[in-house]
């Protein structure tokens, strides 16, 4: 297996994870938040140790989108805290559409990323 199907592999797949692992951390209650949690630091810890792994291969565009795709996620993140440090009524329907909308965003730039990921990489 050459070093660009490893490369396309390895960071597709810790990208969805993430991003998988992003989407239920905002629909999820207490119990199973903290699994999610650890389970999306998990792939970014896999997508950072494959940056490393890929050096060689012109790739920081991909992880930079990647990065910002995910940084979509924080303004709902700090929602939930605003609502639970000041002890507001969540609205459920509105992070459940918020979240759902972002992570098409992030499925269609995480496919377009990956597409163009696969075309252009050369070893």
């Amino acid at each position: 297996m050459s070093n660009k199907t490893k490369f396309i592999l390895i960071f597709s797949g810790g990208y969805l994870f993430t991003i998988s692992m992003l989407f239920l951390l905002q629909i999820s209650e207490i119990p199973w938040f903290f699994l999610w949690l650890v389970l999306m630091h998990g792939g970014i810890i896999i997508l950072a140790l494959s940056k490393r792994k890929f050096k060689p291969l012109t790739i920081s565009k991909y992880y930079r989108r990647a990065y910002i795709s995910l940084l979509l996620f924080i303004p709902i993140l700090i929602y939930k805290v605003i609502v639970k440090f000041f002890s507001l009524i969540e609205n459920n329907q509105l992070i459940t559409i918020l979240s759902l909308i972002i992570i098409a965003v992030c499925l269609i730039n995480a496919i377009y990323t990956i597409y163009e990921a696969k075309k252009e990489v050369e070893i």
